[in-house]
């Protein structure tokens, strides 16, 4: 962009000129909003060329949550995940009030998840167990426990503006993990992406989504997402209605190294309902809050 100085040596009509041409110029590069097809055509084939990867990386960031309440502060997470499988894992460092530490390991399935609490608090699982196995959707008398689950991860937002995209506006440029991406604001028609989820038979984010709907009225939600140089999804953020995650932000650490998704065996693994009775939340139960 030309200083004042350049362009006072033109005529004043041409000066106008280039002072508004630099301020167009501003507005797109450093904090001003702009729409239409090209926002919502970029940050489409951002989320698809992104999803056609066969693993992902992430460090997870959680604002404000209230989902194992005021005695718990999450100090940070990370997950990997195989899109192609539809399976992932996240891992919670968790600080509790008084300075205990605890970390939560969520082994993430196509249609449940497994919950490994290190250390578990004491009494919480038998002998020989390790792992709290839960199937989703599950009850609703549990709560919107596939939303939050689901939530861990940038897979349901990433699928979330795959499907149900309908609007875009670029919001400006910032340096995400010191790389200068572009950053987006989708509007998400939830009811559409919940309908080619069920299509794609992907029930845990059907599930997730149906608890999305059951807490907006609207069925719209907004996701926000930074897209890089070379066109990939740079960092994905959204406020999962009614997860009690707060807004959940992934930024990708690494778009090729292996996850594989092996599940731990069977045999070190109890069903939610053997721990606990039907309407107790299972973060309450394996932090012992």
């Amino acid at each position: 962009m030309r200083s004042g100085g350049e362009g006072s040596r033109v005529k004043p009509a041409a000066g106008r000129v280039i002072a508004l041409a630099g301020v167009a110029i501003a507005l797109c590069g450093c904090g001003g909003t702009t729409g239409g097809r090209d926002a919502l055509h970029r940050t489409v084939a951002a989320v698809a060329k992104t999803r056609a990867l066969p693993w992902v990386r992430c460090t997870l960031a959680l604002e404000e949550p209230d989902l194992f309440g005021p005695s718990i502060t999450v100090l940070g997470a990370r997950t990997a995940f195989n899109l192609r499988a539809g399976v992932g894992y996240a891992a919670l460092a968790l600080r509790k009030r008084g300075g205990a530490s605890q970390i939560l390991y969520v082994d993430l399935t196509p249609a449940g998840f497994l919950l490994l609490p290190s250390p578990p608090p004491s009494g919480l699982l038998p002998a020989g167990k390790a792992w709290i196995s839960v199937g989703l959707p599950g009850s609703a008398a549990n709560g919107p426990l596939a939303a939050q689950v689901e939530g861990l991860g940038p897979e349901l937002p990433l699928d979330e503006i795959a499907w149900g995209a309908r609007s875009a506006t670029r919001v400006g440029t910032r340096v995400v993990g010191h790389v200068p991406m572009d950053e987006y604001r989708v509007s998400v028609d939830l009811r559409r992406a919940l309908s080619a989820a069920r299509k794609a038979r992907r029930v845990g984010i059907a599930a997730a989504i149906r608890d999305e709907i059951r807490a907006t009225p609207s069925a719209r939600v907004p996701v926000t997402i930074w897209v890089d140089g070379p066109g990939y999804v740079g960092k994905v953020a959204e406020a999962v209605p009614g997860s009690g995650l707060g807004t959940a932000s992934c930024a990708f650490t690494n778009l090729g190294r292996t996850y594989t998704g092996t599940r731990p065996p069977s045999s070190e693994t109890v069903p939610l309902a053997s721990v606990a009775p039907e309407g107790h939340s299972v973060w309450a139960i394996a932090t012992g809050s």
